[in-house]
C-alpha cells in the first residue's frame, strides 16, 4: 500500500484531510462471475491524536468488476481508494489496513502527519498541502468505487463538478502526460480576493530545468474558508526523463507575503 495524506482549511480550527490509498493491480486476484471478473477490497482506518485518543475511523469497501480485456490489464494498473477526515490542527497517527476478499491478502500502512495551525505565523502566506496529479477522473467512471458520504464529497476540494483530481501518490510521471497541480492559499481577513502570483519550477540538483510563466490568481475566494484555489497544468514533454525537485512558489504582492513548497518527483519516458 502507498498512501498520501493532505490537508485543506475549512475554518479557523477545522481542516479537511483527504487520504488517498494506492494498491498495485498486480497484487489483486479476480474471480470470474458470469461475463466479468471481480473482487472486493475491505478497508479499515483509524486516526489517533498525540495523546492516543481516537480522532476518526473509517470502515469501507470497494467492489472491483472488470470485463475480459480490462481484467487482463489490471496487473499494469493501480487501484485507488479515497476517504477523508475533518480534524483540528495537531499531530496524528493514521493506521490503515486493506484486505483482498478473494485471497485473504492484507496490506497495512502506518504514518504520522501534522495539520499545522495556519493562523499562528502571520509573516508568511498560509497555504494548504500541494497535490500533484496526472489524472482527472469522473466519479461515476472509476474502476472501483465505494459508497461515499455526500458531505465528504462536498468538503473535498479535489472534487469539482463530479470530477476528481486523483493524487499521484508515488509522484512518478510520464513525458506524454500533463502534471496537474492544486493547492489553496488562505486570506483569513480578506472580504474579496487579494490577487496572488504563483509559479512552478523544476530543478535537477541546483540547476533550474524549467519554470512556468507566472500565474495571476485574481478571483475565486471562498467566503467561508477564505481559501483561494491555485491550479496549474504543466506538460511534462517540456522536461527530460530523470529525477526532479518540484517547487511551487506563491506571492501575495499586496501583503508582501510568500510561501513555497518542494517535493521530489520522477519523470520516465
Amino acid at each position: 500500500i502507498a498512501m498520501e495524506v493532505d490537508y485543506f482549511r475549512l475554518a479557523r480550527t477545522s481542516y479537511f484531510v483527504p487520504v488517498a490509498v494506492k494498491i498495485p493491480g498486480s497484487d489483486i486476484e479476480l474471480a470470474r462471475h458470469g461475463s466479468s471478473e471481480s473482487t472486493r477490497l475491505d478497508f479499515i482506518g483509524q486516526v489517533k491524536d498525540a495523546k492516543g485518543a481516537i480522532a476518526g475511523n473509517v470502515r469501507d469497501y470497494i467492489e472491483v468488476k472488470l470485463k475480459d480485456e480490462a481484467a487482463s490489464q489490471l496487473s499494469k494498473r493501480t487501484l485507488q481508494y479515497d476517504t477523508g477526515f475533518t480534524l483540528p490542527p495537531g499531530v496524528y497517527t493514521l493506521k490503515f489496513l486493506a484486505r483482498d476478499n478473494e485471497t485473504g491478502k492484507m496490506g497495512t500502512f502506518e504514518t504520522k502527519f501534522t495539520i499545522p495551525d495556519l493562523t499562528t505565523e502571520p509573516r508568511f502566506l498560509p497555504i494548504s498541502s500541494v497535490v500533484l496529479s496526472n489524472q482527472r477522473e469522473k466519479l461515476d467512471a472509476a474502476v472501483a468505487t465505494a459508497e461515499r458520504d455526500r458531505r465528504l464529497l462536498t468538503s473535498d476540494p479535489l472534487v469539482q463538478d463530479g470530477v476528481k483530481l486523483v493524487p499521484s501518490v508515488t509522484r512518478v510521471f510520464k513525458k506524454d502526460q500533463d502534471m496537474y497541480i492544486y493547492l489553496e492559499a488562505y486570506e483569513p481577513t480578506a472580504e474579496t480576493t487579494q490577487p496572488l502570483v504563483a509559479t512552478v519550477s523544476f530543478y535537477r540538483g541546483r540547476v533550474k530545468a524549467f519554470e512556468t510563466a507566472p500565474l495571476q490568481v485574481t478571483e475565486g475566494l471562498n467566503k467561508t474558508s477564505k481559501a483561494l484555489p491555485v491550479r496549474f497544468s504543466v506538460p511534462m514533454a517540456k522536461l527530460q526523463p530523470g529525477r526532479y525537485t518540484c517547487q511551487v512558489s506563491v506571492l501575495d504582492p499586496t501583503a508582501q507575503k510568500f510561501a513555497f513548497w518542494r517535493a521530489q518527483m520522477v519523470l520516465v519516458p
